[in-house]
């Protein structure tokens, strides 16, 4: 009897630690951060397009969010720059967002929407 009773007492403590949150990514204050968070059911590819040119940047899995920082050498000199997402195998499902005006310690937050061109972007 006492060993059952160690037993369940060994199982309700063993469950009841708390769990440990994902860890935040080790990003600088001083650094321009791009936050997408990806509510289509798809992989998405994100482009960055700046001074005339578009350059890859990041592949976002369906249903998940991801924190980068963006380099400095894909902000255009003007200080701009336009995000492009594109569902992988999505055909002409893509969304371009405005030119938006950023530098570093703002972080752009890009929400994907499941119909690509219902998404935004925010910056602060």
């Amino acid at each position: 009897m006492y060993r059952i009773g160690l037993a369940a007492f060994a199982l309700v403590v063993g469950g009841c630690h708390p769990s440990i949150p994902p860890a935040e990514p080790d990003i600088p204050d001083d650094q321009l951060v791009l936050e997408v968070d990806n509510h289509n059911w798809s992989d998405v590819l994100i482009w960055i397009q700046h001074d005339g040119q578009r350059s890859r940047f990041i592949t976002v899995n369906a249903a998940h969010s991801v924190t980068e920082p963006i380099p400095k050498y894909l902000v255009s000199s003007d200080g701009t720059l336009s995000l492009i997402a594109h569902r992988i195998g999505g055909g002409n499902d893509y969304y371009t967002s405005p030119k938006i005006s950023v530098r570093t310690g703002y972080t752009v937050r890009f929400t994907l929407e499941d119909e690509l061109g219902r998404s935004s972007v925010g910056v602060w």
